[in-house]
């Protein structure tokens, strides 16, 4: 059986499947085939090592990798038992089983990004501030800042005060909010892994039932993991030492939500003995991608150096496209996404990749004048409608009675005679009697008090969660309940919105899911709605469906096309403004940017604008500096230098036709300069016009050599 595992594996793979046990660090560049290593690996240590399938956890970032993950080890573990999933979803499912410990039931529920907004909104209106002043969005990631790094309410309230009056508002808040979360036996995204942590902490000064229950550990992705993950997995493996992870320091991308490259960069320092092996043989991209990706992350100081070969050919040379304004950008990525499929490569093989979300406008533009499919990947999502959002709603009051922000989204959906007064009347009786929504509504002095017709309409709504409650046992006909007694298709079909969608088509396919996953996993609507909660923008994606997929390349981390586009490769904005002057994230926009090349198999289009709309008003953009990184040779008619001489050329007429030209400060070879963060250096030499304008500056604190935009560079010329 052992060699059976092993066929068709290098003799990396080879080494990293049998490797006999304690940590493993497997260094796996883009394409490496590091899915079929995991997978053997973990059917090696079933097979041939007698380990019981449900002693080993497998975890991975996103749902459609744990799904790829699943299907591939039931060829050889045909074995329902196994652990595998996402970071969030084996915390909520350890959780389920053992709740009490972290002071939660098993029926608790899940809050999704608008539940919290809402939850914030309401507190923040209670506290009299003006939301649109203190923002809820705004507070909810400060709030989840502070919960990645382990803060509670009162250690946020301190560190707070050293910065804004406006994170200290966010402090406040922070206790209130967590108060209520409590109160609901509810958990926000940041929750499930902090309580899950928890979970195995306690565990492990005691009962050590879940280090009994995992004998291996397996991590997928491993550069992306933040401080609860990464202690997670170490508390996990400490008893056994039986540890693999597996990843790439140079695609980690998500250090903006808490990711911590230290956490695989320094592996074998957290794990003493660990061993190491690479995975250098990519067999996804041919060699011209492969050596433009190769030759930009070497820029790149925090990684760990690996040399990826591939046996392809060569293929096409890389394209670029330099457009006098976004439209025109769009209209020619179109023609040449429109001229591959006449070539012959399907329309789901090929995708186009930007680094915000607002560059897909133009694009949609395009390809319908083109009559190109396409899908966006990201947009409003389907769980995310309204009809969808009100009927989960009424699921999960069901599930959780004591779910506030769901009772309060339904309690007058559809509208039952119970105004905005009404529901402020029961809030406050609620904080007072220090009860759920729900339960206060059972109480029938406060019910009286109401008057009559509202009265009425919430003896109904109690009548209704009631009966709910005694379908949880199928998603399908808890769902298809609330329709029945409620009116809502009617209400939902007549809503005048702006929107072009059909809602009695959307509520339909909710039913269809709803009644495939009772068919699945035996039914229950806790388990569908905890489904639906930790679903992803990959997991919503149709990648059969014969369109052509527009993304932000965040989305497209884990994914793999024959063609891609990449657009917006401008200073600013891919590398992103924020990043520009803070060296740690700059090689994140770098690594991104390598992420994005490395999804392409066959062919890569590279786009860049002279001219964009970025706050209502066109304004010249310079050429990305990752563009000047590829070498000349592999891009299609580049001469020497003619990349770098992107950055150099004035705007042309039609930009300065668009915008009257503005006054900079010139600066020279020699001049004298102090930045705000680098400190005193001097001009070495300048390039570009006006607002393209770079300066390659050295800095006398520690010799560097730094390339600045003058438009965004905080940096003065010294006499």
């Amino acid at each position: 059986m052992t060699a059976s595992l092993l066929e068709g594996l290098n003799p990396e793979q080879q080494r990293a499947v049998l490797h006999p046990g304690g940590p493993l660090l497997i260094l796996a560049g883009a394409g490496t085939g590091k899915t079929r290593t995991i997978t053997r690996r973990v059917a090696h240590l079933v097979q041939a090592r007698g380990v019981a399938a449900n002693a080993v956890l497998a975890i991975t970032f996103t749902n459609k990798a744990a799904r790829e993950l699943r299907s591939r080890i039931a060829q050889w573990v045909p074995d329902t038992r196994m652990w595998i999933g996402t970071f969030h979803a084996t915390c909520a499912r350890m959780l389920r089983v053992q709740p009490e410990p972290v002071g939660r039931t098993r029926d608790f529920t899940i809050l999704d990004e608008e539940d919290r907004r809402r939850l914030l909104k309401n507190l923040v209106q209670e506290a009299n501030w003006d939301p649109a002043v203190v923002r809820p969005q705004a507070v909810g990631q400060l709030i989840s800042g502070w919960k990645r790094r382990r803060m509670g309410p009162e250690a946020a309230a301190g560190d707070a005060a050293l910065y804004s009056f406006a994170e200290e508002r966010a402090a406040r808040l922070y206790a209130k909010y967590q108060r209520a979360v409590d109160a609901q036996d509810a958990l926000d995204f940041d929750d499930l892994l902090l309580k899950g942590l928890e979970l195995v902490e306690w565990d492990a000064r005691g009962p050590g039932r879940w280090a009994r229950q995992f004998q291996h550990v397996l991590v997928d992705e491993y550069q992306d993991t933040n401080e609860p993950q990464y202690l997670f997995v170490k508390a996990l493996s400490a008893a056994t030492g039986n540890i693999t992870v597996c990843g790439d320091p140079d695609q980690s991308i998500y250090r903006w939500r808490g990711a911590d490259i230290r956490n695989i960069l320094q592996f074998d320092r957290d794990f003493p003995g660990a061993a190491v092996i690479r995975l250098e043989r990519n067999y996804r991209s041919v060699g011209n991608v492969l050596k433009a990706a190769q030759a930009v992350i070497r820029h790149n100081r925090s990684r760990a150096e690996k040399d990826l070969v591939t046996q392809r050919e060569d293929g096409p040379l890389l394209q670029l496209v330099e457009a006098p304004d976004e439209e025109l950008e769009a209209l020619e990525v179109a023609s040449a996404v429109s001229r591959w499929i006449r070539e012959g490569t399907p329309a789901r093989e090929i995708a186009v990749f930007y680094r915000t979300n607002a560059c897909s406008r133009a694009l949609e533009a395009a390809f319908t004048r083109r009559q190109v499919p396409y899908q966006v990947v990201g947009g409003l999502s389907f769980f995310e409608r309204r009809e969808i959002k009100d009927l989960l709603a009424y699921g999960r009051l069901a599930v959780n009675p004591r779910d506030d922000v769901a009772v309060e989204r339904v309690l007058n959906v559809p509208p039952r005679g119970i105004g905005d007064s009404t529901v402020q009347r029961l809030r406050a009786w609620a904080a007072e009697f220090e009860q759920p929504l729900l339960e206060l509504m059972r109480r029938e002095p406060q019910r009286e008090a109401l008057g009559t017709r509202a009265a009425k309409a919430v003896a109904s709504f109690l009548a209704l969660a009631q009966q709910l409650r005694e379908r949880v046992d199928s998603a399908e006909i808890a769902l298809r309940t609330v329709l029945d007694r409620t009116g809502y298709r009617r209400y939902a079909e007549a809503l005048g919105d702006t929107e072009d969608v059909d809602r009695g088509e959307n509520i339909d396919e909710l039913l269809a899911f709803a009644a495939e996953y009772d068919a699945r996993q035996g039914g229950g609507l806790r388990g569908f709605l905890e489904e639906v909660a930790l679903l992803t923008d990959q997991d919503r994606w149709d990648e059969a469906a014969q369109r052509v997929s527009l993304m932000t390349v965040h989305t497209a981390k884990g994914l793999e096309f024959d063609r891609v586009a990449v657009i917006g490769l401008e200073e600013g904005l891919f590398p992103h403004a924020r990043a520009l002057e803070d060296p740690d994230g700059l090689e994140e926009e770098r690594r991104l940017f390598y992420v994005a090349l490395t999804r392409a198999r066959l062919e890569l289009l590279l786009a860049r604008s002279r001219l964009r709309f970025r706050t209502g008003a066109p304004g010249p953009q310079a050429a990305s500096r990752f563009l000047d990184e590829i070498p000349p040779e592999l891009v299609e008619g580049a001469g020497r230098g003619e990349l770098a001489a992107w950055g150099e050329q004035a705007p042309v007429e039609r930009v300065r036709e668009a915008k009257p030209a503005m006054a900079w400060n010139g600066y020279s070879s020699n001049d004298r300069v102090r930045h705000k963060y680098f400190g005193v250096g001097t001009v070495l030499r300048v390039l570009g016009l006006g607002v393209n304008q770079r300066v390659v500056v050295r800095f006398q604190d520690d010799g560097s050599e730094r390339q600045l935009l003058v438009a965004y560079a905080p940096m003065e010329k010294l006499a």
